[in-house]
């Protein structure tokens, strides 16, 4: 009985489980768009960013949000666009591998429930 995962752990890992599947997903649409529509939704998600990040419990998502925005909007710049690309492929890669992760730690800590 000693390796039951507890239910609040279980819920942790399935919200990030979701949150960077989901999140890597988006990065990696995020970095095909080019020119004046990423500057405005680059724009719309960092306003969002912000406002999420108002609350001290969501504000780790909301800077992440806010930099996703930025980096969005940046890739805009011509001479920019490449780096600012890059980084949004690469977060986006990065949160697809801890979302697959903890997807895993999820279902395996599911199985032990079971």
């Amino acid at each position: 009985m000693s390796d039951l995962v507890p239910r609040k752990t279980l819920v942790k890992q399935g919200g990030q489980a979701i949150g960077g599947v989901v999140g890597g997903i988006a990065l990696l649409i995020l970095t095909g768009i080019h020119g004046i529509p990423a500057l405005i939704v680059g724009g719309i998600i960092a306003a969002i960013g912000l406002s999420i990040s108002g609350s001290r419990d969501d504000r780790t998502a909301g800077l992440i949000t806010t930099a996703a925005g930025v980096l969005t909007a940046v890739a805009a710049v011509p001479f920019l666009g490449g780096i600012a690309g890059t980084l949004l492929s690469i977060s986006g890669i990065g949160l697809l591998i801890m979302g697959g992760i903890n997807l895993f730690k999820f279902i395996r800590g599911y199985r032990k429930r079971m």
